[in-house]
């Protein structure tokens, strides 16, 4: 023991280095072990994130077909008795959703005689945009031996068919599809199905891959190729995943050409049996920690020839440093993934409607901020809003998310912004320990009128651009989540034609330069005061902003976010050549007159027998619901109905003084579910939608005012 010990006191140099040696090699041997599973887990939630976005992207495409396709089977059965109203209802289908290649009903065999064994009514978007109609049934094409059409009829209800190439149709790859169509009897008589291009599901599975080598698949239950390309490696991974018996998981396997490979798959769910599958090569995923484990190897050793001791502490600096690069790396990778899932969440930064021009644009401090903007048009009604979460980074964006869902949610059956103000400050202040608040305007444009009902939680007041400029007087309501008891007002004016509100958060006018100075809202002004002398259009007025700020700022990083909306009011003059009305007793019998007023008028303002038989049915069905609903039992009262045309639109107004009653903030009735289970009401409502282009009710001067607008189409 001694001798040993006396060796060790006369090589110390080379003792130290040795055991430094031995310690760093241990060292680096736990820090690839620890960074090898840290890159994995992120690896993994990385492509669990990925995955989740595709397949519920995915799931939403197909549920909007799904509940599209469901309502026409109710609409298809409504109107059996007019086997060429299925040409119409095909092709209305395609034009009004962009996602669907090609729409057809099938009936069985011999249900129109004069139209022969096989009719298929069949619209289809050919490459250039144009709806084309065919009538593809006959003994060459006999759809009866199809998947889209035996399956549904077997079963009784909605299938989505494996991917086949529709030659006599769409002309390309697609998936269908269809659900079963009963008439009064119940009995299954015809088939209605939608056409997905397969190309749609290639665009969805191919988006927003964080590593550049993973190749995506989509397959159907009995393991035929939706969306990827298809070759050794998708034969290899589908044939080890058909000996699983679950259809989520992960495993790993070796290719060909010998190198590893990371299988994820996951059900995309919904109605379907369809798996996404997400395949990543082992080298693009942990080569770069090889690379740094041979280089920092090397180091240590260079390192401990020269210096020993010295070294061997630079490199345990070295090896710190290494970690905390990688674990910026991590960070900023998931902060990208969360600012494109942000981003998805908001609107397109613009939109022109009939009667409205929209642009809005947020631009983060960070990978991820807590400014929202929004807006969506329903029943003639523009909603939009702008919000600014108090604090900036992750949490804010997290609080922008929740009151992005359930903005929809509260808007969906209410036209009263401070009602959704109210409900929005009910949730966020339940629980609300820290104090979390937000700032919050909301606006419901009334696109015939221009009258704008808002309510201001707190926010910046809104400019508008008209023949000068003017700030919209604000109640100094409380921002929304400290309180839960706050009171929130309903403010209203109507907008001038060609007038634009401007909306922003706090980080236009509290933007800096490199002394300090904020940017403030007199410079706002001037800068406005020029957009107003240019007449410019909302996509205009935000740039123009935009640069502006930049121009102030000159470079200098900003603390907050910059989110701005311009919308623009833009009318369309209705012109009657011809106006008839009638005037009727809050009396179910008046109905009788109703109609008969109808059969007179239609005539004359040039509207087909079809169309006008669906037009009496949805006036009446208005009707009705203003005599059971607006007057209570015993109160006698008029309704006033107004017919008139510009020769290209029919516009018709339901006037009366009962108590108030909005028809458009009913729910919208689930068709797909049975008689017995759907709840009683709203069938009328849902059949006047169906029928009119649009409806919009409004409340003025204590009296319900109903909208029916209807293109006349010529027969």
């Amino acid at each position: 023991m001694g001798r040993f010990l006396e060796v060790i006191k006369k090589n110390l140099s080379l003792s130290i280095i040795i055991a430094a040696a031995i310690l760093h090699v241990l060292i680096v041997v736990f820090m690839s072990y620890t960074s090898h599973n840290i890159i994995q887990e992120t690896m993994e939630q990385l492509v669990e994130r990925e995955m989740a976005g595709i397949y519920l992207g995915i799931r939403n495409h197909l549920t909007k077909i799904e509940i599209t396709v469901d309502n026409m089977s109710w609409v298809v059965r409504d109107d059996l008795g007019d086997p060429d109203a299925m040409y119409v209802k095909t092709r209305r289908l395609v034009e009004n959703n962009p996602a669907i290649l090609g729409s057809s009903i099938t009936f069985i065999p011999d249900y129109y005689p004069q139209k022969g064994r096989w009719f298929e009514p069949y619209a289809v978007r050919r490459a250039d945009g144009t709806v084309e109609n065919l009538q593809l049934g006959s003994a060459e094409h006999d759809y009866t031996k199809s998947e889209f059409y035996v399956v549904p009829i077997e079963t009784g209800r909605g299938h989505w068919c494996e991917p086949y190439r529709d030659n006599d149709g769409a002309k390309a790859m697609v998936t269908t599809y269809a659900v079963p169509v009963r008439d009064s009897n119940n009995k299954i008589v015809a088939v209605v199905d939608a056409d997905l291009p397969i190309s749609l599901l290639e665009g969805m599975v191919e988006e927003g891959k964080v590593y550049k080598s993973t190749q995506r698949f989509l397959i159907s239950g009995k393991n035929h190729l939706l969306a990827g390309q298809d070759g050794p490696v998708f034969q290899m991974v589908l044939k080890q995943i058909s000996d699983y018996s679950d259809k989520q998981g992960y495993f790993t396997l070796e290719d060909e050409e010998g190198r590893d490979l990371h299988v994820f798959y996951h059900p995309v769910g919904g109605m379907t049996d369809w798996v996404l599958i997400s395949v990543l090569e082992d080298g693009e995923v942990f080569g770069k920690l090889r690379n740094v484990q041979l280089l920092l190897l090397f180091v240590v050793c260079v390192g401990l020839l020269l210096v020993g001791f010295v070294i061997s502490r630079a490199s345990r600096n070295l090896e710190r440093l290494r970690q905390t690069n990688a674990e910026k790396e991590r960070i900023a990778s998931e902060l990208h993934v969360a600012s494109q899932i942000q981003q998805k969440m908001l609107p397109n930064g613009s939109m022109i409607y009939d009667n409205v021009e929209i642009f809005g644009k947020l631009v983060p401090a960070r990978e991820v901020g807590g400014d929202l903007f929004d807006y969506i048009i329903r029943d003639e009604k523009l909603f939009f809003c702008i919000g600014d979460v108090c604090g900036k980074g992750t949490p804010a964006a997290m609080l922008m998310a929740s009151i992005h869902s359930l903005l929809y949610a509260f808007t969906l059956h209410e036209n009263n912004p401070a009602r959704v103000v109210h409900a929005l400050n009910e949730v966020a202040s339940d629980g609300n320990e820290d104090c979390l608040f937000f700032t919050f305007f909301i606006g419901v444009l009334d696109l015939p009128t221009g009258r704008l009902r808002y309510c201001n939680a707190g926010h910046n007041a809104p400019f508008i651009l008209g023949d000068e400029l003017m700030m919209l007087d604000c109640d100094p309501n409380a921002p929304i989540g400290p309180m839960d008891d706050a009171e929130f007002s309903l403010q209203t004016i109507t907008l001038s034609p060609g007038s634009t509100i401007f909306l922003y958060t706090d980080g236009l006018t509290e933007a800096n330069n490199a002394e300090g100075q904020e940017l403030g809202l007199e410079r706002t002004k001037e800068v406005l005061n020029d957009c107003v002398k240019r007449r410019l259009k909302p996509e205009d007025i935000v740039s123009t902003v935009t640069e502006a700020v930049h121009r102030f700022a000159m470079g200098a990083e900003q603390s907050d976010d910059l989110t701005m909306l311009a919308v623009r009011y833009t009318p369309q003059k209705f012109e009657s050549t011809m106006t008839e009305t009638i005037t009727l007793d809050n009396d179910l019998c008046e109905i009788t007159r109703l109609s008969d007023f109808q059969v007179a008028v239609y005539p004359k303002m040039n509207v087909g027998k079809s169309l006008a038989s669906k037009l009496r049915l949805a006036v009446e069905e208005a009707v009705v619901n203003v005599i059971k609903y607006a007057y209570p039992s015993g109160r006698h009262g008029s309704i006033h109905v107004a017919f008139m045309t510009d020769g290209r639109q029919l516009k018709i107004t339901i006037t009366d003084t009962g108590v108030s009653f909005d028809p458009t903030t009913i729910a919208k009735v689930d068709t797909s579910l049975s008689a017995k289970e759907r709840k009683i009401g709203g069938l009328g409502v849902f059949l006047v939608r169906e029928i009119m282009d649009s409806i919009n009710y409004e409340r003025v001067d204590d009296r319900n005012i109903l909208t029916l607008t209807k293109k006349i189409e010529k027969e």
